[in-house]
């Protein structure tokens, strides 16, 4: 089965997986913002960067605060759903 059938077969389970990855980030890394919704907004296979190795599964929610979006979370596992690295951005 290629990568893109299994990432479609299996979004909501990606999408869990970042959810449960950001809810065990410290508090501490973001607690000047307040957000109140995180919503799942894409899933994509990265084939190439500088710095992830790859390819990869990337996964991105968006937060927000008072419907205007004030950031991202990534999260990049390999195909087994391991984790290779994350980032949190806030604007």
């Amino acid at each position: 089965m290629s990568i893109l059938n299994l990432i479609i077969e299996n979004k909501e389970a990606y999408y869990n997986l970042a959810s449960e990855y950001f809810n065990n980030i410290n508090p501490e890394e973001y607690e000047n913002v307040k957000f109140d919704n995180i919503v799942s907004k894409s899933i994509a296979v990265l084939i190439d960067h500088d710095f992830i190795p790859t390819p990869c599964v990337k996964i991105k929610m968006n937060l927000f605060k008072d419907e205007k979006e004030i950031g991202a979370y990534y999260l990049y596992v390999n195909d087994d759903k391991e984790f290779i690295d994350e980032f949190l951005i806030i604007k």
